[in-house]
C-alpha cells in the first residue's frame, strides 16, 4: 500500500505550521550589520592595499635571501683564499725541501 500525500505551502507556512520561531528579523539584522561593516572595510580589501600589503614581506624575505648568498660567497671566497694560501706555502716548502736535498 502506497501514500502518497502533496502539500503546497510557502516556507513560512511550513514553520508555522511545525510552530519554529519566526527568525526573520533577526536574520534580517545580521545581514545588515554584515552589509555595514563590508562596505566599511572595502578600502582594505582594494587590489592596491592587498598588493601593498602582500609585497611589503616579500621585499623582506628578498632582502635575507641576498644576504645569505652574500654571507655564502663571502664565506667561500675567505676559506678559498685561505686554502690557496697554505697550498702555496707548501709548496714553496717542497720546492725548499728539494732543492736542499739535491745539493
Amino acid at each position: 500500500m502506497k501514500i502518497s500525500v502533496d502539500i503546497d505551502c510557502t516556507p513560512q507556512e511550513m514553520r508555522t505550521f511545525f510552530g519554529l520561531p519566526d527568525v526573520e528579523p533577526m536574520q534580517q539584522a545580521v545581514l545588515e550589520e554584515m552589509q555595514r561593516r563590508m562596505i566599511a572595510s572595502m578600502d582594505q580589501i582594494s587590489p592596491t592595499t592587498l598588493l601593498k600589503e602582500w609585497m611589503a614581506p616579500m621585499g623582506a624575505m628578498q632582502q635575507a635571501f641576498l644576504g645569505a648568498f652574500t654571507n655564502a660567497a663571502q664565506g667561500a671566497a675567505s676559506a678559498a683564499s685561505a686554502a690557496g694560501g697554505r697550498a702555496r706555502g707548501t709548496s714553496s716548502r717542497r720546492r725548499r725541501t728539494e732543492e736542499d736535498s739535491e745539493s
